[in-house]
């Protein structure tokens, strides 16, 4: 891939208050989505299309700078990873409070919002010297920045793609409060309950989305774990005399086990044979950062200690994120993933390991902090690999990208917290069930208190671990046949998620072999519809929080959605008749 050699600047006052607005917008869509389905995919692409086409439809001269289109793109995809952080981890709290009665304190949203600011920015700016190292030493493919990239050097971006994704999204957004309003609980097949077979279908266009944006082996993977779990286990112990909710809870044990045991296995097998280069890009992190680091330092230490977590374990944490925000960089750059929770729980394991060894004591609130500052700052620092790479590619000057993140990761996260509180108050009661389960929540709060049945956990973690650690050292043509963390994931959150999931990856695998060139139009396509009804959640719940009954807010939304959803498909229509009109003159 060729990469341009001179930088051009990009960042303009235009470009920033776009990057923030979207980075605010995607923010509350991921934190409703990721709590919802499991997963928190924006892909660049949606941040690409969206922010060219504001600026196109913004400018006046006619003249756009692809360099400012990147510039904001790059802020706008740092809501997204600010919720993952915050929603993957926090959450974990209600769980233990619904679960186990345990009486944990709820952060408070501006000492939450400091630590997010902190984590978030110490993983920007050690994202800085990764960058020479793997962008411009090593030439890391980071996938979805080069596909950013790629996508902004064709043009193919537009007032047009807008108006689709705004009418996509409007439309989704309908049909999610029409679903939430008169059949909320889906369709229950009680036929299959005799046989221990409980499956109710949910008519979810955000799993059919995140289906086809995951692909055919995640959305596979991802149902063949929901009939073991679910066809199999759950149905032999329901006969063996458990009751449903003791075999569901064993069937989602052994599915977080899985999921835990893969993230580990998978670090694991892809750390030790890199060892050197590793240790390497650390030591470029302490020359280039020298003065700075320091500083840095000082300041995350100090919001940390300020959110209650001891000295001691203040000082652990940061060791950890130093190394942890090395590993997520580079597997980020070579693989597109980034499993930041995971992260987050091995560093929250070392350091309570650490205070037990050492007899001393470290609040339940304190170490949900600790995996909460881990998981937000590798969050950044992998995923700001993909800003970097477009830069390159493009020319774009590399500091305007640091900077327009900087500026997004603040507004982020000092809002993060307060959209999670506005959650928390509107979906209270659903949250942890079937209908937002928040899996990788649940996960994090059984790695620091403990599960039902630790050593199903324990032997489904032996699982996943040995699994993943053979799938990376196994020939090529071997590797990948079934991905065991969406498998784990399949486990746990049951049939009636994975199927329309499934379903989204059978859409893909069709696209991929017949139209593969409608690829990133259904991309986008994909993205608009986790977007709208993702955001037309987080505005049903919000009216609930400020005193609207739920029923009543579901149905003042439907009046903006449905105006939203004309407009667009009138200026879809005259695009479309201007394109005919002037072909036609051709």
């Amino acid at each position: 891939m060729a990469e341009a050699s001179h930088q051009q600047a990009g960042f303009t006052l235009r470009a920033a208050i776009i990057a923030v607005v979207l980075s605010l917008f995607l923010l509350a869509c991921s934190s409703y989505v990721a709590l919802k389905l499991g997963i928190a995919p924006w892909p660049i692409i949606f941040s690409v299309v969206v922010s060219a086409s504001l600026i196109k439809v913004l400018n006046r001269s006619g003249v756009v700078s692809i360099h400012e289109i990147n510039v904001a793109q790059a802020g706008a995809s740092i809501g997204g990873l600010v919720a993952a952080g915050v929603v993957f981890t926090v959450p974990g709290i209600l769980f233990l409070a619904k679960t186990r009665g345990l009486d944990v304190p709820w952060p408070n949203p501006w000492l939450l919002g400091l630590v997010t600011a902190a984590a978030g920015t110490l993983g920007l700016l050690l994202s800085v010297p990764l960058k020479f190292t793997f962008v411009d030493q090593e030439k890391l493919p980071y996938p979805a920045g080069t596909a950013g990239a790629e996508l902004l050097k064709a043009g193919k971006t537009g007032g047009r793609k807008l108006a689709l994704v705004v009418m996509v999204g409007a439309l989704a957004g309908i049909f999610a409060l029409s679903r939430d309003l008169w059949f909320p609980g889906g369709f229950q097949l009680a036929a299959l309950a005799g046989a221990g077979v409980f499956v109710t279908l949910q008519p979810f266009p955000l799993f059919l989305a995140g289906g086809y944006i995951l692909g055919t082996k995640s959305g596979y993977s991802w149902l063949g774990g929901a009939v073991l779990g679910w066809v199999v286990i759950v149905p032999i112990l329901f006969r063996l005399g458990f009751d449903f909710s003791a075999a569901q809870a064993f069937a989602r044990n052994l599915g977080m086990g899985i999921v835990l045991g893969g993230g580990l296995g998978f670090f694991v097998a892809y750390l030790f044979p890199r060892i050197r280069q590793f240790w390497q890009s650390l030591l470029q992190l302490r020359k280039t950062f020298l003065r700075l680091l320091p500083l840095l330092l000082l300041g995350s230490f100090l919001s940390l200690v300020v959110a209650g977590v001891p000295s001691l374990a203040a000082m652990l944490t940061l060791l950890g994120v130093c190394l942890m925000v090395v590993v997520a960089a580079r597997m980020t750059g070579e693989t597109n993933i980034d499993p930041l929770e995971q992260f987050g729980i091995f560093v929250g394991l070392v350091v309570a390991t650490t205070y037990q060894i050492l007899s001393l004591d470290l609040t339940l609130q304190a170490s949900f902090m600790i995996v909460t500052f881990v998981s937000v700052a590798c969050a950044i620092a992998g995923d700001a690999g993909h800003d970097y790479k477009s830069a390159a590619i493009i020319g774009t000057r590399f500091g305007d990208v640091v900077k327009v993140d900087l500026i997004a990761v603040i507004f982020a996260a000092f809002a993060a917290p307060f959209v999670l509180d506005i959650i928390r108050l509107g979906f209270g009661g659903v949250l942890f069930t079937s209908e937002m389960p928040a899996p990788q929540a649940q996960m994090v709060a059984g790695s620091i208190f403990g599960f039902e049945y630790p050593i199903v956990f324990t032997s489904g973690m032996a699982v996943g671990f040995c699994g993943q650690f053979l799938n990376r050292v196994l020939p090529s043509r071997m590797q990948d046949r079934v991905l065991l963390m969406p498998a784990g994931i399949g486990l746990f959150l049951g049939l009636s998620l994975a199927l329309p999931l499934a379903a989204g990856a059978f859409i893909r695998s069709r696209i991929d072999k017949r139209r593969p060139d409608l690829f990133h139009p259904g991309l986008v396509i994909a993205a608009g519809v986790m977007g709208g009804e993702g955001i037309a959640g987080f505005g049903a719940g919000a009216l609930t929080v400020a005193g609207l009954d739920f029923g009543l807010s579901s149905m003042i939304l439907l009046v903006p959605g449905l105006l939203i959803f004309l407009f667009s498909c009138l200026v879809l229509a005259r695009s479309s008749r201007a394109r005919t009109e002037q072909s036609t003159q051709t």
